[in-house]
């Protein structure tokens, strides 16, 4: 459809209307109602929100380095956030403290408030670490009190839990460090009680002792053969010695004493003169003793009693025989105690060897619980800190950033839209309903209309004109008509200002009555 031919058909539908305007004024009127009952009977939403900010930064952190940590929130914080708060023993708090412990007869009272107070709370999660709680209801008041409850019951809960995980994590390792104490002492105690029981040293101390005394006994060994070998020269050699002394000995005796007085005199001579006594009493001795020498030559001196004596040379061979006989005799004795002595290292070293197995687990035990109880020693400190931290405030706090605000008008569609909008809609659907009737019905109403289904040529269109009595008629209708629209409109006015302004119907005409009949008079 052209847009010439929609103009065309704007004066009809005014004109359809202006015929049936009682029954559009009261089609316009029940829908202007309808939407007045519905703004009146539908509650006004009051909306209130809260941004709080959760600060992970303090001055503790950079200063401990990794000594120690404080409890921090999990890694989705708005849903964190949203878990605390929907909790029932979040939402319980509050209703206890804003209606009251005894105000909800029943549970499933309770539980309804409760699945309620969750449907009109949301929680949203802003840019950075900004979270958003909003929160709307049917009052003003109601709302306000509600978010401030909730904020603040959830900073002070999450304080608290923050806390109570610090210290409950303190006193558990506090009684792990007291356990592995227990521990190291007992461990401590039995490795004690194993090495005073187990006196045989050490595998090193005991291989380095066989060492030793395998060294020895072939130390041993070795001077026994060379003891032996000195006992058979001794006595291969003693069995060719005479056992008395015979000339021959006696000479070579005298022989060497002349050598050594013939030293002595060499060396005299050097410091003294020959008139000397001293070196002329050497002079004299020599000259015996080549003349002692001369006659045992020849033959003409007597035996001396030197020779009815033993052999020197006999005895001391046999002397020495003797020494080496005992030397042996306690190399022997030696090597029987050394063989002794290795004997009882071997069985210590198979005793070390057994022990070694049960040491090593007593030691690894120790070492181990040892290692244990030093990191829980440690970790108690890091604990003690962290508590000592979320007492004091450091850590992940909740601040609130923009606090909640009285909600002074309702959100969303209030009750002015309603009024408005009810007159706005019912002419709206009038007209509506009137030019689909125009368009849609099959009656002729243009000129052009009637020359297109003919196919003639139409001279000329005389317009309706309406007769004196139609004309008073109209007349009357209107009055009718503007007395009922004056009428509907000051009621619907009148409707809509004491439900704004919560006043009866009677005070908000009274003084307009008295107005209106003074201005009357």
């Amino acid at each position: 459809m052209e847009q010439n031919e929609i103009l065309k058909y704007i004066p009809i539908i005014w004109q359809k209307i202006c015929l049936k305007k009682f029954k559009s004024i009261l089609l316009i009127t029940l829908i202007s109602f309808t939407i007045l009952g519905i703004g009146i009977y539908k509650p006004s939403v009051f909306n209130s929100e809260v941004t709080i900010f959760a600060d992970t930064q303090n001055i503790i952190k950079p200063l401990l380095g990794k000594q120690t940590s404080v409890t921090n929130v999990k890694q989705s914080r708005t849903a964190q956030i949203r878990d605390v708060i929907y909790s029932p023993r979040q939402l319980n708090k509050v209703i206890n403290n804003i209606y009251g412990k005894g105000t909800f007869a029943t549970a499933a009272d309770r539980e309804k408030e409760l699945a309620s107070i969750r449907e009109k709370l949301e929680v949203k999660g802003l840019s950075g670490n900004y979270i958003k709680i909003v929160y709307q209801d049917d009052s003003p008041d109601k709302t306000y009190r509600l978010l401030n409850e909730i904020v603040r019951l959830f900073i002070e809960d999450s304080a608290n839990t923050k806390r109570d995980e610090s210290r409950s994590a303190y006193n558990f390792i506090k009684q792990q460090v007291t356990s592995y104490k227990n521990q190291l002492v007992l461990a401590e105690n039995k490795l004690k009680k194993f090495k005073s029981s187990h006196l045989d040293g050490t595998e090193t101390g005991v291989e380095s002792r066989i060492s030793v005394l395998r060294s020895d006994i072939e130390d041993m060994k070795i001077e026994k053969l060379e003891n032996l070998n000195r006992i058979y020269l001794l006595k291969k050699q003693l069995s060719s010695q005479k056992k008395f002394s015979s000339n021959d000995y006696e000479i070579s005796i005298y022989h060497n004493q002349l050598r050594e007085l013939q030293l002595r005199l060499e060396n005299l001579l050097l410091v003294y003169k020959d008139d000397y006594p001293e070196v002329s009493d050497v002079r004299y001795q020599i000259s015996d003793l080549k003349k002692v020498i001369q006659d045992l030559n020849s033959g003409k001196k007597e035996k001396s009693n030197i020779s009815s004596t033993l052999n020197p040379l006999y005895q001391e061979l046999k002397i020495k025989l003797a020494e080496a006989t005992i030397l042996q005799s306690t190399i022997e004795n030696r090597l029987k105690a050394f063989h002794k002595l290795i004997e009882d290292a071997y069985e210590r070293r198979k005793r070390i060897a057994n022990n070694q197995a049960e040491l090593s687990e007593l030691t690894r035990d120790y070492n181990v619980v040892r290692t244990l109880y030093e990191d829980m020693l440690a970790n108690k400190e890091k604990a003690r800190l962290s508590m000592v931290l979320d007492i004091e405030g450091q850590g992940v706090n909740y601040k609130i950033q923009e606090p909640a605000t009285y909600p002074m008008t309702p959100s969303g569609l209030r009750f002015v839209h309603f009024v408005i909008a009810g007159p706005i809609l019912g002419l709206l659907l009038v007209i509506a309903l009137f030019a689909v009737k125009v368009v849609f019905d099959n009656k002729i109403r243009f000129a052009s209309q009637l020359s297109s289904l003919t196919n003639t040529q139409l001279l000329i269109s005389i317009d309706h004109t309406s007769s004196r009595s139609e004309r008073k008629k109209q007349k009357l209708g209107n009055t009718l008509f503007t007395l009922y629209f004056l009428c509907a409109l000051t009621i619907y006015i009148a409707t809509a200002l004491t439900q704004k302004y919560d006043v009866s119907i009677p005070t908000l005409i009274t003084p307009l009555y008295f107005q209106l009949m003074g201005l009357i008079k």
